[in-house]
């Protein structure tokens, strides 16, 4: 992971920026404000010194601050001025109480956030957050693990809002130590802010399946989770599992990278299980079935740009490998977007920046096409749909 680099200037900076300077500014302004009132009183009543002088700025700001201090610092002895004392008193214990209260908090805070991880989260960069809770998370987070041996636990973020008891079975796990939890509603946007969801890579939302909650409700909670991370981080690349149709719908329309509709997979592989025995072993086998071998997607080389699909299937069955199709326009869709644009403004051929434009329009993203024509070319930001052994 990608560690931000700081000078001794930014951390210190950083350190004061914990107190929120702008508040403690404000409040030592007031201060002075108040002790310039005392002094201003002091100065049109008429009050001298025992030298018959009158008392000056520094005099007023030190006898507030050294009798807050417990010094016995005093003006004079008649009554009037001892009135005053006394309100110029209460003024500095406000004034001082004020300062050395906002502190105190700002250092609790710190503690306290630095307790929760809050701190390391924020200075995370290129990670993966898992927004939601499902009964089988351990597997899920150990599945994803095993497909990304880059990965590790260090780089995982958990945002959910279950039971205690239940992540802490998670966080006292043996297989799982290292990784990262923040207790919060994931639909709020300061939680992913917290998360440091502006630098993730990834974030895969699962929704929170707990409390027999309704599968609506669940759903428009991705959504909702979905549409602010899309607009804290676009280049996200954003997964999200729904269990309507309808969300499902909604989500594709703002052009989720992946929307995982669980109820079209499982009705598939029920109805093609009625016409071909054997038929859930097969998919079972396509995902994994623990002997290494599954469906990949790898990311090709500008060197297969212009290549047919059929220099590429030869290439990939040398290697023991078979080729199942093609993945089109592989990524996340603005930054393909951004990348057509930024050549179609280089060109000087009005009709292909015409055409890019057209291309921009039309473009869907991470789009299949399963065993094309041998002649079918490659284009760029296509990946290879394989099915072989998982690298390690």
């Amino acid at each position: 992971m990608d560690k931000k680099e700081t000078t001794p200037v930014k951390k210190i900076w950083g350190f004061i920026k914990k107190f929120h300077i702008h508040t403690m500014f404000i409040i030592l302004f007031i201060y002075f404000i108040l002790v310039l009132i005392s002094w201003l009183v002091l100065k049109f009543t008429g009050y001298k010194n025992e030298s018959g002088d009158a008392y000056s700025f520094i005099d007023v700001f030190l006898w507030n601050f050294l009798t807050v201090a417990g010094n016995d610092y005093m003006f004079v002895d008649s009554a009037w001025a001892r009135i005053l004392g006394i309100l110029f008193l209460l003024f500095s214990m406000f004034g001082l109480s004020a300062i050395t209260g906002y502190i105190s908090s700002a250092l609790v805070e710190r503690k306290i956030h630095n307790k929760k991880g809050l701190k390391k989260m924020q200075n995370m960069k290129n990670h993966i957050i898992i927004c939601g809770w499902k009964n089988d998370i351990k597997i899920l987070i150990l599945s994803i693990l095993k497909k990304n041996n880059k990965l590790s636990l260090d780089d995982i973020i958990l945002i959910n809002s279950v039971d205690e008891n239940k992540m802490q079975n998670i966080l006292n796990d043996e297989n799982l130590k290292g990784i990262n939890y923040l207790k919060g509603d994931y639909t709020e946007e300061q939680t992913l802010i917290n998360a440091n969801a502006k630098y993730a890579s990834k974030v895969l939302i699962i929704g929170e399946n707990h409390d027999n909650l309704d599968a609506e409700l669940v759903d428009s909670r991705v959504f909702v989770c979905a549409l602010m991370i899309r607009n804290i981080n676009p280049k996200c690349h954003i997964c999200a599992e729904v269990k309507t149709e309808r969300y499902k719908n909604y989500l594709e329309a703002q052009n989720c990278a992946e929307v995982i509709y669980t109820e079209e997979y499982t009705r598939y592989i029920l109805s093609t299980s009625t016409n071909y025995s054997g038929m859930s072993k097969v998919m079972s086998s396509f995902l994994d079935n623990g002997d290494g071998i599954s469906v990949q997607i790898q990311k090709l080389d500008d060197l297969w740009v212009g290549k047919n699909y059929k220099e590429l299937f030869n290439y990939y069955k040398e290697k023991n490998i078979l080729v199942l199709g093609i993945l089109e326009n592989m990524g996340v869709e603005k930054e393909l977007k951004h990348q057509i644009l930024s050549e179609a403004q280089k060109s000087t051929n009005y009709g292909e920046i015409v055409q890019k434009l057209k291309t921009v329009k039309e473009m869907e993203t991470n789009c299949p096409k399963l065993n094309p024509n041998d002649d079918y070319i490659i284009n760029k930001n296509s990946g290879a749909i394989i099915l072989g052994e998982e690298s390690r």
